[in-house]
């Protein structure tokens, strides 16, 4: 049954585009095209994950996925490319902040079924 947060569908769109972003930015920097689809690939998989299984640890492999986006680019030498660094870190700042609102969700609705 899905029981999925409205967060994690925007999630889900934000991993799809950043498996597709450095193809339609034109990302040529090898080390920030990997970065955004591999963050891509694991935030989609947590994200529907979470649809099925609602747990808090999905959101902090999120939350986690998202800050090392939001880094990557000084982490991985990519600064100076403007497109690719805006894309990850307004990529990765985004799904941070809905990884920790459904985090917060989660522990309310838990909270008060008791």
């Amino acid at each position: 049954m899905i029981r999925a947060h409205w967060q994690d569908r925007i999630e889900v769109a934000l991993g799809l585009w950043l498996v597709a972003s450095p193809f339609v930015l034109g990302v040529t920097m090898q080390s920030a095209a990997w970065a955004a689809m591999l963050a891509g690939v694991a935030v989609v998989t947590f994200a529907v994950d979470a649809f099925y299984y609602p747990e808090i640890v999905e959101e902090w492999g999120n939350l986690a996925v998202g800050i090392g986006l939001a880094a990557s680019p000084w982490l991985l030498g990519y600064d100076g490319q403007r497109v690719a660094m805006a894309n990850a870190v307004a990529c990765g700042v985004a799904i941070a902040a809905l990884s920790f609102w459904t985090a917060e969700d989660i522990q309310r609705e838990q909270r008060d079924a008791r």
